[in-house]
């Protein structure tokens, strides 16, 4: 049998582990319950990856991010790695068969899927060897992303009791590895830390009622690869037009863009074609590039967690970079209205979810294993309600385990033309990009004179180098003009329901956690508005501090003003 270094050289290409991986994977392969908490970069998920090659059966991989373990199953089956994740667009009873004949190292599914009956009933079968739980701070409600579905695991224990497990995580503080520890129930646990600090980042906070042109001054010039993390998909998008104006290579990523254009985008990041990333928090997730020199941020988080991750996007080749945070006066509260502002009460809570079911015809006792595809914002114009306490309360009742939100940005265009072809033709005349848009549909679709068709929007927009905005101001103006009918709809989340609608019984755990939720939610946002004002203690002291890690030292890199 090939030894854990020669597994990681065939499989990942690497000559030797990092720092604390090499440990923590010669006690998997032992078959000890184990903990690790290694910061963003750290290579976690190799922890359990690699021993599954080495085993034999499947390890079960519990993750609450489905974008994520979905990027994962690619990867590793791209290596030559039989990966598989659990879905709702199939049976799960399928599914599980699949599992069972079909030799696979890893198996990966939400906490929700392991509390249905059916997988409780059949998980003997499956010949797990081990499992790991991915995002484990996930289980603490003390977390930065508390999952309830986390917390009820252990049962996975009692059926499996001699089955060893894997928690893993980039960000948590004592009391939430505590609450791991104890919710898992885990048996002799060795807990394998890396320390939080992060000696290459020059962590630097700038007051300035400019943040445009201060941005403008830190990239000037630059020729390495960044991020700029911005609180909304409209700022990515103006930050990204001033920074060409100034002949700053970049691009802006969002949850708004198709996949194809999220997989173009990313890639030409990746490949260094543009250097500068201007994105909402999503971006970076499960991605390994280890070059980024910068990393700034617009606008606060919404805890030191998720800074702490973002800021880990930078020298992961170990090599010196900088994470810039730009504050102005103004941020304090803006911060305060933002997240805070943002959460429902629980009248709200009642009202969305009774307004969801009615809106997507969910009628009382129905809705499970059903999918949706939703616009958030025709709902909230629909029933005049805030966009942001609604997303809000969506989030809040996904982590109830009542549905998953995947976001699933599509635009689907049905036209049919009420002018015959000559007409069109006369009307394309002009070279206008109104008439390159038509001629684009009518050079890429059939029958086009004769009946309603549906447009495949990103060919167009791929063939043509015309934007979005182009081709849907077009078809409109066409359809007000009385030239075409267009039936146009927006898509920006599908729901895949994975409970029955039971009104108050399937809110109540949400209502009566709702006050505890609030609370965890208010300090998290006063401990990152703490840090990002405080001008005399060492950024990276403070950081260490939060995550329980006592730190006396100075970075002495900073601009606090114990380090100047």
């Amino acid at each position: 049998m090939d030894s854990p270094i020669e597994i990681l050289k065939k499989y990942w290409g690497y000559n030797v582990f990092r720092s604390k991986q090499e440990q923590i994977i010669n006690r998997v392969i032992e078959n000890k319950d184990t903990v690790a908490l290694l910061p963003t970069g750290g290579g976690k998920s190799l922890c359990y990856q690699l021993p599954a090659i080495l085993s034999e059966g499947c390890t079960l991989v519990i993750s609450p991010l489905i974008a994520l373990m979905q990027d994962q199953v690619d990867q590793m089956n791209q290596k030559g790695i039989k990966s598989m994740m659990l879905t709702n667009t199939q049976p799960l009873g399928v599914q599980l068969d699949n599992c069972l004949y079909g030799n696979y190292k890893l198996v990966y599914c939400s906490p929700e899927k392991t509390l249905s009956t059916e997988f409780r009933l059949r998980i003997k079968e499956l010949n797990i060897n081990r499992i790991a739980v991915d995002e484990a701070h996930c289980i603490s409600e003390w977390g930065n992303d508390f999952r309830p579905a986390f917390k009820q695991l252990k049962k996975l224990r009692e059926l499996l009791p001699l089955i060893p497990i894997i928690a893993v995580t980039a960000t948590a503080t004592p009391m939430v590895l505590q609450d791991i520890i104890e919710s898992l129930e885990l048996q002799e646990t060795c807990l394998f830390q890396e320390s939080f600090i992060r000696p290459n980042i020059k962590l630097k906070t700038l007051i300035t009622e400019d943040k445009l042109g201060t941005l403008i001054k830190l990239l000037s010039g630059n020729k390495d690869s960044g991020i700029i993390y911005c609180g909304s998909r409209k700022k990515t998008e103006q930050v990204v037009k001033i920074l060409r104006n100034n002949s700053i290579s970049c691009d802006y990523f969002h949850g708004g863009k198709s996949t194809n254009e999220r997989k173009e985008l990313l890639h030409n990041w990746l490949t260094n074609k543009t250097k500068i990333m201007v994105a909402t928090n999503a971006f970076g997730m499960g991605v390994d590039k280890s070059d980024v020199k910068t990393v700034i941020h617009l606008n606060l988080p919404s805890s030191i967690e998720n800074l702490y991750q973002e800021i880990g996007r930078a020298g992961r080749d170990g090599l010196s970079a900088n994470a810039y945070l730009l504050l102005q006066a103004s941020d304090k509260n803006r911060t305060r209205d933002q997240f805070l502002g943002a959460i429902p009460d629980k009248e709200f809570i009642r009202v969305c979810y009774k307004n969801l079911c009615n809106y997507l015809n969910i009628a009382y006792g129905e809705g499970n294993d059903l999918i949706n595809n939703f616009s958030l914002a025709d709902f909230c114009k629909t029933y005049t309600i805030n966009p942001k306490k609604s997303l809000t309360t969506l989030s809040y009742i996904e982590q109830e385990g009542i549905f998953n939100l995947i976001k699933y940005n599509k635009q689907k265009a049905v036209i049919h033309f009420l002018i015959n072809q000559n007409q069109i033709l006369e009307l394309l005349r002009n070279q206008s990009d109104a008439s390159r848009v038509i001629q684009e549909i009518i050079r890429n679709h059939h029958d086009v004179y004769s009946s309603s068709f549906e447009l495949d929007i990103e060919r167009i927009i791929r063939v043509s180098n015309i934007s979005f905005k182009t081709v849907i101001t077009t078809l409109k103006k066409w359809h007000n003009d009385g030239n075409l009918l267009l039936d146009y709809a927006q898509t920006d989340i599908q729901i895949q329901w994975l409970a029955p609608r039971e009104d108050q019984y399937t809110l109540s755990p949400l209502l009566q956690r709702l006050d505890r939720y609030t609370q965890v939610k208010k300090d998290k946002i006063e401990a990152v508005i703490a840090y990002a004002y405080s001008t005399n203690d060492c950024k990276q002291k403070q950081i260490l501090n939060y995550f329980g890690e006592k730190y006396k030292e100075k970075c002495k890199q900073c601009n606090a003003s114990e380090c100047i």
